[in-house]
């Protein structure tokens, strides 16, 4: 190596920003080994601490030095940026005091992680400038790369590009495949920022940015920028998290090389598979295996973002070429991992077993709020629909826009089904997923179902100032369908009796009667005044007999609602008073 480029990379290392030194998140190996003959300067990679299960995580105002030799004015989570990364077992139960020492609201969301609806990060949820609030949950997920940001409203992406973000790593001990791990299991959080900007991360959108997403010119990982990271010649594990506000990316190699697609969003695939790029939109993850044994002592490689065609006004628009971060190839150490054939089979969803079909139409508008989901902006008091704990919906999100939106649901992984009814997807697309990017124009289906608790989630778009300028539902969870059939006797004749009491809060019991076999299948569905549908309470084949049923709206605004009882040719309609 030059004198020149050692000094370089030694100064960088000093003056980057009062992290411990640089630790593998799974660091129970050998560190790297010493520098070699490698050309090229930048920053050796961040890593942030792991955090300590059971403690605080302190969200304040820092000056620190994201760039060498200057200051920025930054969140940080526990004076670390990126905040501190969370890695637990499966099984385990996980509890942080977050204490906000902001001068606004916040809230921390788990995203992609199960948990308890009051533990989700909701913005009805907020924690008050100088309060704190203890988030605790058991640890339910798959194995895999998930993270943790800020959730408040109209505040997420300010805050989220100010550095409110870190890791959140389960581990599955079931998950025994010999891969790379310990140093050369590495995350990779990419975000990009504006260089006219260093050496702070001003954030000050205007009209461009609540169109297309403040988007920067140049990528920090894991905060670091010009990130370079010293790799041997040996076999790799990468988990890329987009943590950006807007920005997709195309990710590949300078060389070209093909690499080994392991994970999604949710974990594991159920086999790797060989690729040389994939796309990465805000808030997806994909786990990779990079083998450098090829590779000489000196050489390196660049991962980047490939140029693409997309709207947006320059020098911030989407698909300019970006490098991300550099691999030195400095050593002949050996991880020891192996790339396996195959993984766990994952279960897939068949689509005939699906009991509810919801349509999503993306569009935008020229006022404020400009984004929309079937022509609706977020209202934090608003339950937009109600949807059964196990049972399978398909969901169709329609992009009217011509702009790209990474979908997110909460408390699911969900399985795309088909992008423009083409079931030939993209390995980044196979496999457990929260977030699915739909292209301009394009129309993708997914399958998912909420196992594990009820309550009131979100579901929006994750390019955050969509987020925030009105592109995110309200959504709850409630109990599975069911009803009870009451007596023996055959009714007479079809009925939809009016509901008692009526009117009600909190629930109201519904009484229905078919009089014979129903051909087609029969349904119970609540629609709000403005015939939008908000709840299924019934919803297939159907014998004879009287039945009933009972509705919760539970965060459901009060008004007049109506109860649409459809069996073969019968229909019926009674109206409801919830009394809020």
């Amino acid at each position: 190596m030059k004198r020149r480029d050692m000094l370089l990379k030694t100064l960088a290392a000093g003056a980057l920003l009062t992290i411990p030194k640089p630790l593998q998140i799974f660091a129970n190996e050998k560190k790297n080994a010493v520098l070699t003959e490698v050309s090229g300067a930048g920053n050796p990679l961040r890593f942030p601490p792991v955090f300590t299960n059971g403690g605080n995580m302190t969200l304040a105002e820092t000056t620190e030095q994201v760039w060498p030799g200057q200051n920025t004015q930054i969140i940080t989570v526990n004076s670390s940026y990126p905040g501190p990364s969370v890695v637990i077992d499966k099984g385990q139960t996980f509890t942080a005091n977050v204490i906000n020492n902001l001068s606004e609201v916040i809230t921390t969301h788990w995203h992609g992680v199960s948990t308890p609806a009051n533990m989700d990060g909701h913005p009805r949820n907020p924690i008050l400038p100088g309060g704190s609030f203890t988030y605790t949950f058991p640890v339910t997920n798959r194995g895999g790369t998930y993270f943790y940001h800020a959730h408040a409203d109209m505040l997420t992406a300010k805050q989220v590009y100010r550095g409110f973000a870190g890791f959140f790593i389960v581990r599955d001990p079931a998950e025994n495949y010999n891969l790379p791990s310990g140093v050369y299991d590495v995350p990779l959080c990419i975000q990009d920022r504006r260089t006219a900007d260093i050496p702070n991360f001003t954030y000050n959108p205007g009209s461009p940015e609540q169109t297309w997403g403040y988007l920067g010119d140049t990528v920090l990982v894991n905060g670091t920028p010009d990130a370079y990271f010293e790799v041997g010649r040996t076999l790799y594990r990468f988990r890329l998290l987009n943590g950006s506000n807007a920005r997709v990316y195309r990710i590949a190699f300078s060389d070209n090389r093909s690499f080994s697609i392991i994970g999604t969003d949710g974990g594991l695939k159920d086999a790797p598979v060989s690729a040389t790029q994939f796309n990465l939109a805000p808030g997806e993850r994909v786990e990779i295996l990079v083998d450098f044994s090829s590779n000489t002592i000196g050489q390196n490689v660049t991962l980047r973002s490939l140029a693409f065609t997309h709207g947006g006004t320059l020098p911030y628009k989407q698909g300019i070429a970006l490098d991300i971060i550099r691999f030195d190839v400095t050593n002949n150490n050996t991880s020891g991992g192996i790339i396996p054939a195959a993984f766990s089979p994952i279960t897939y969803y068949n689509s005939n077993e699906v009991v509810e079909t919801r349509t999503f139409t993306l569009t935008m508008s020229g006022s404020h709020p400009m984004h929309k989901i079937n022509g609706l902006t977020f209202d934090i008091n608003r339950v937009d629909w109600q949807t059964r704990q196990n049972s399978l919906e398909k969901w169709r999100i329609v992009n009217a826009t011509a702009d790209f939106h990474p979908m997110h649901t909460h408390e699911a992984q969900w399985q795309v089904l088909s992008r423009n009814n083409n079931t030939n997807l993209p390995p980044s697309d196979k496999g457990w997923k929260d977030t699915v990017n739909l292209n301009p124009g394009e129309t993708v289906e997914v399958l998912v179902k909420f196992i594990d608790h009820k309550g009131l989630y979100l579901f929006h778009c994750h390019n955050l100032e969509h987020e925030d300028e009105g592109m995110m539902l309200n959504f709850e969870i409630i109990d599975p369908i069911g009803i009870q059939q009451i007596g023996t006797e055959v009714p007479q004749r079809f009925e939809l009796h009016q509901n008692y009491p009526n009117p009600f809060n909190p629930s109201t019991k519904i009484k229905f009667d078919i009089a014979g076999p129903v051909a087609d299948n029969a349904s119970l569905k609540i629609f709000d005044i403005r015939g939008r549908q908000v709840a299924e309470l019934y919803s297939g084949k159907i014998s004879a007999g009287s039945y009933e049923t009972e509705w919760k709206p539970n965060f459901m605004p009060g008004g007049t609602y109506f109860a649409k009882l459809t069996a073969g040719s019968y229909t019926k309609t009674i109206k409801l008073v919830l009394a809020k």
